[in-house]
């Protein structure tokens, strides 16, 4: 079913609107998931995942898809930041706000606060919540999840997914401002999934991560059906285990390497040239061994930026259930 659940007057142009896809399965099941994308205008990767799910769950209603069937709840928030995705922006370039501090919302508020009130309202009920997310501003992540203080079910839901490795977050105070932050404090099994770089679609990443939420559904009872496969062990990184790479001068970078890689202690990184001589200024080295989950794609560069992250636990952890 498609929902229109906002629709406020902008001061040019079309109203704003907030909308979600929702499928319901069996009345005796008490599960439902909520996925949310577009919390900033520019992360287009998880927009296409939805609209590649909304599709998915669409089929399976109408059965279509003979090997699956509904048992849970499902919403899908699209596009949460409308006017920033349809400026090609991170952020409303009227207002500036990041929708994603905006929570707990105030239904009379600001635009950002009216749509961050309405989201948290739909998703109360959730006993499970996935938000997709890509890089910061001027960055590419290796597909992976995001978690923080997980518990036994929500470990499971990250296995479920496939993805090379899980990394948990540091608590922060921006969590109280945050969707993730209320769906943790209302006990929702949480978690997100960043994936490449903002602005950009990567049709071969969203394509993984949509197989591993058909199988994270099945896993978690909201679907029955479909194949059963294989879940291997996970590493997952602490969040004492990031370790930044940053330049010393400024200038053109140029990568050596790509995103979700292992490299070795000493292995390159990529380089810093002068944009006035062309010069290499630096050389970046992996200073450990370990997992490249994000690197620097915009070349321009200024001194003490960040070039990489790597995650260098010498033994990560693993999930064994």
């Amino acid at each position: 079913m498609r929902e229109l659940l906002l629709s406020i007057p902008a001061p040019f142009g079309p109203a704003i609107t907030l909308s979600k896809n929702s499928w319901e399965g069996s009345k005796s099941s008490d599960h439902v998931l909520s996925i949310v994308s577009g919390l900033h205008g520019d992360q287009m990767n998880g927009v296409y995942i939805n609209s590649l799910l909304t599709r998915f769950m669409d089929r399976v209603t109408q059965g279509q898809e003979p090997d699956y069937k509904l048992k849970g709840n499902v919403q899908i928030f699209p596009v949460v930041n409308i006017p920033a995705a349809q400026s090609g922006s991170r952020l409303w370039p009227f207002d500036d706000l990041d929708y994603d501090l905006a929570f707990p919302g105030n239904d009379k508020g600001e635009v950002a606060e009216q749509i961050a009130r309405a989201i948290l309202t739909h998703t109360a009920d959730s006993t499970h919540g996935i938000i997709l997310k890509t890089a910061d501003l001027h960055y590419e992540d290796a597909a992976h999840c995001q978690l923080v203080a997980p518990d036994r079910l929500t470990k499971k839901m990250a296995r479920s997914l496939g993805l090379d490795i899980a990394r948990k977050l540091p608590e922060s105070t921006n969590f109280q401002l945050s969707l993730f932050g209320h769906w943790l404090e209302n006990d929702t099994s949480a978690l997100m999934i960043s994936l490449g770089k903002p602005g950009a679609l990567d049709r071969s990443l969203c394509d993984s991560v949509f197989t591993g939420l058909v199988d994270l559904m099945v896993l978690t009872g909201i679907l029955t059906g479909g194949t059963k496969k294989e879940i291997v062990k996970q590493p997952i990184y602490e969040a004492h285990a990031e370790h930044p790479v940053y330049s010393s001068h400024a200038g053109i970078f140029v990568a050596d390497v790509a995103v979700g890689v292992f490299l070795e202690k000493g292995q390159n990184i990529g380089w810093m040239t002068s944009i006035a001589t062309g010069d290499v200024l630096e050389e970046y080295a992996a200073p450990e061994d370990g997992y490249l989950v994000t690197l620097r794609h915009y070349p321009l560069t200024f001194a003490k930026e960040s070039i990489a992250t790597l995650l260098t636990e010498k033994k990560p952890g693993f999930w064994p259930f």
